[in-house]
């Protein structure tokens, strides 16, 4: 069976009042949404309370949920992104640009994390130089690089095409290399 099948199917089941589906869709989904969200706060705490308030929305909202796009898996990081963006405006600028730069990133999750993430993610210039990029650039390289997240993925989480995805990814990798020729 497709993932996709079986996403829906599981879907369905939360649809219909089965907490035991929703159990299951919650233990598949807690450790990339906590991931994503740990690496943007850099607060395990925080990321465990935003965690928790994806997964409380989900289980609101999802007999609205109809498969259009990119499907389930944008709609909820999508909904991990905006709760990101609140808890920051709830604290202001500064706290973003501080988590970025925290050791918490320095120990990302094994079982979500290609190897060749791990390693960047664990050169503290890298970290730096992506700080220093615009916040929709900072999105696209966490969710293509941490993720693993398709293009379309990525668009529908952030409301952009395709075409804007690959542009905004492609600058932000110019930016990248130059700032890291400047170390």
């Amino acid at each position: 069976m497709t993932e996709k099948r079986e996403l829906s199917r599981l879907i369905k089941r939360i649809q219909k009042g089965d907490a035991d589906a929703f159990g299951q869709l919650y233990d598949r989904f807690y450790d990339p949404v906590y991931s994503y969200v740990l690496r943007q706060t850099g607060s395990r705490a925080d990321a465990e309370d935003i965690t928790a308030e994806v997964f409380l929305y989900v289980l609101e909202k999802i007999d609205g949920f109809s498969w259009r796009g990119a499907g389930f898996v944008a709609w909820l990081f999508r909904i991990a992104r905006n709760d990101v963006l609140d808890h920051f405006r709830r604290l202001g600028r500064s706290a973003r640009e501080t988590a970025l730069t925290e050791d918490v990133m320095e120990q990302p999750s094994e079982a979500l994390v290609e190897d060749l993430a791990n390693k960047a993610w664990d050169d503290r210039e890298l970290r730096l130089a992506i700080t220093e990029l615009t916040e929709e650039q900072q999105q696209v390289v966490l969710l293509k690089l941490m993720m693993n997240f398709s293009n379309r993925q990525i668009g529908e989480v952030l409301g952009k095409s395709e075409g804007s995805v690959k542009a905004l990814m492609h600058r932000a990798m110019l930016a990248l290399r130059k700032r890291m020729k400047k170390w």
